[in-house]
């Protein structure tokens, strides 16, 4: 199912989204950045955004052009490892 937006567009939404994962990440909140990256990864894997969705914004709101298969690397080696610590937090009790 497709995430439902009602007071912001899906563009700004997703500016916003970006914009909190990269202070969190500038900040040192490991916990934060971890929790926003499990979330976007629960989407992708839902179904409720796509792969190119998400590459699409990553590019935007960081002035990149990562290719799918960047977009890949990075969701290999950046995101799913940040989704799976904060999947074990959870699990551990540590949140």
């Amino acid at each position: 199912m497709a995430l439902t937006l009602s007071q912001q567009t899906a563009a700004e939404f997703a500016a916003r989204f970006w914009a909190r994962v990269k202070a969190a990440k500038l900040a040192g909140d490991q916990a934060e950045f971890s929790r926003l990256l499990y979330w976007l990864t629960e989407r992708l894997l839902a179904g409720d955004i796509t792969d190119a969705q998400a590459r699409n914004s990553f590019n935007t709101a960081f002035g990149r052009s990562l290719t799918a298969g960047q977009w890949t690397t990075l969701r290999t080696s950046r995101i799913t490892p940040a989704h799976d610590r904060y999947a074990a937090m959870l699990v551990e009790g540590d949140l």
